[in-house]
């Protein structure tokens, strides 16, 4: 009666197989999820520009429009409570305004990306 299973070359081939696939697929999957990442913060910050010109469209004061909690009511509302959802960045970044009431408020970029450079979202 012979023993039915696999020999140990077999397995370390197997193995070997395996650990060829992952040195191939884990730094694909990593830059895909940092560009995916980058280009989330890219949008979040567009987002938050547009709610700032929305509010100075409205309010025509840019007093009214100096701070992410009085842009709430002008940026998305997924979850539909009539309030505008809490925009997160992927990095751990918390988004904040620069400007002033003379020139109006943007999102501030600093410390969002690696370089502090708007990305190049066309890789």
């Amino acid at each position: 009666m012979k023993k039915k299973g696999f020999t140990l070359i077999e397995l370390l081939v197997v193995l070997v197989i395996v650990g060829i696939l992952l040195t191939m697929i884990i730094p694909n999957a990593l830059r895909a999820i940092r560009q995916a990442n980058t280009r989330q913060c890219a949008s979040n910050i567009r987002t938050i520009d547009t709610a700032a010109h929305m509010c100075f469209s409205e309010t025509r004061n840019w007093d009214e429009c100096s701070s992410l909690t009085e842009l709430s009511q002008y940026l998305p509302d997924e979850d539909g409570d009539g309030e505008g959802d809490e925009l997160v960045c992927p990095f751990g970044v918390d988004y904040a305004l620069e400007g002033d009431t003379t020139n109006g408020y943007r999102a501030s970029r600093s410390g969002h990306f690696a370089s502090d450079n708007w990305p190049n979202t066309h890789e």
